[in-house]
């Protein structure tokens, strides 16, 4: 966020604190629990939340120069995404055009990607360069059996791809400002760009996805999940939220705060005091620490409400005194108050979910982002509940 907002949110935070209140949604939220172990409700959120909506891949220095490429699996789709030659960013479906094996695996850089299956070879754009057995493929037409292209942008420091084949008339671009709306502006504030990769951690933990991303949406249970952890550091049920379409941004103080209180507001530092997290529709969270930042994507099972895989990354600043150990402290920090509290936890809520005792869980009005969160799923899928 940019100065003026930055101050904006820090006077509603002290309001808060003082007045022991916090940002409410307009009313009780109720959730029916098969939003989270339905399995038809899971092919439908893989159809209309990660292959019709663009996603997150990362910020733009994750593939930082020519050649790096990034492999995951979207919700059944692998993606390969290149920096090409030119500097642009592009996508395809990792898939070789011969009998299926993936091209590249994992990430690295690369100037062509070579199957390993039958060695046909491609370049950073997706062109199919050559076959082996020239005599075996004699006629086939090289141009026509390139990767399959993904709409893929770059835009704000940040990655974006569409999981889903271009069709006929359809354009290769994803419109990054219509889909981002309000919240651009904010995110461009924080020059992603300048926050080279640190680490890469994935778990599997048995939750569904929309848990992972539940676990960031709230403070109310920090001072009781996480007193002996991070508690001690945050002010509990208190924050600010602000919706951007199907996006959001919530904002939590630190215990520290209350060292701005003796300043002019003119020379009010908020940043050591307040954490930023951005929900991004439909399942990125981005955090923007004290002095770095850190994302999570959740994506769900194939097939299994009951499962997901969870991505978290740093980015650390480009120019930093700080030495490698004191990102990998943060970064300890970060895995071991979700992985050892957060998702256990969560890991027991899912079996009770399954096991049919309870039919729908409540979000609160102190629970604004969780509230927004689940409307905006329910409105992208046109459901009722």
């Amino acid at each position: 966020m940019d100065r003026t907002e930055e101050l904006a949110v820090g006077r509603r935070l002290l309001g808060h604190i003082d007045g022991r209140t916090t940002d409410l949604a307009d009313s009780l939220f109720r959730n029916r629990v098969i939003a989270y172990s339905c399995r038809e409700r899971a092919s439908l959120e893989r159809d209309r939340l990660f292959r019709d909506q663009p996603m997150f891949m990362g910020l733009s220095t994750r593939l930082a120069k020519a050649g790096d490429y990034v492999t995951e699996d979207v919700a059944g789709m692998p993606v390969l995404m290149t920096r090409g030659a030119d500097g642009g960013v592009r996508a395809f479906a990792n898939i070789c055009r011969h009998r299926g094996a993936p091209v590249a695996a994992g990430c690295g850089n690369a100037r062509v990607f070579t199957c390993p299956y039958h060695a046909w070879t491609y370049d950073l754009a997706g062109k199919l360069l050559g076959t082996t057995d020239k005599v075996g493929f004699a006629g086939l037409d090289l141009g026509a059996h390139g990767l399959v292209r993904l709409p893929a942008a770059e835009k704000h420091g940040m990655l974006f791809v569409r999981p889903k084949p271009v069709q006929p008339g359809e354009s290769l671009e994803i419109d990054v400002d219509g889909n981002l709306g309000e919240i651009a502006p904010d995110l461009t504030a924080l020059k992603l760009e300048t926050y080279p990769l640190f680490s890469v951690d994935v778990v599997k933990p048995r939750i569904n996805w929309k848990f992972a991303i539940d676990t960031f949406l709230e403070v109310y249970h920090v001072p009781h999940l996480h007193r002996k952890t991070i508690g001690p550091y945050f002010i509990g049920n208190v924050g600010t939220f602000d919706s951007a379409g199907l996006h959001g941004r919530m904002c939590v103080a630190r215990t520290s705060i209350d060292a701005v209180r003796g300043l002019p507001e003119t020379d009010r530092n908020y940043r050591p005091h307040v954490i930023s997290i951005y929900q991004l529709f439909p399942n990125t969270i981005l955090i923007f620490q004290v002095d770095h930042i850190e994302i999570w994507r959740a994506f769900p099972g194939r097939d299994d409400p009951s499962h997901c895989e969870v991505e978290m990354t740093i980015y650390r600043p480009a120019v930093t005194d700080k030495s490698d150990a004191y990102w990998e402290k943060n970064r300890d920090i970060a895995i071991r108050t979700v992985m050892e509290e957060d998702f256990p936890l969560g890991e027991r809520m899912q079996i009770g979910f399954e096991s049919g005792v309870t039919e729908e869980v409540i979000y609160g009005r102190n629970e604004p982002s969780l509230v927004h969160f689940h409307s905006s799923i329910r409105a992208a899928l046109g459901a009722q509940a």
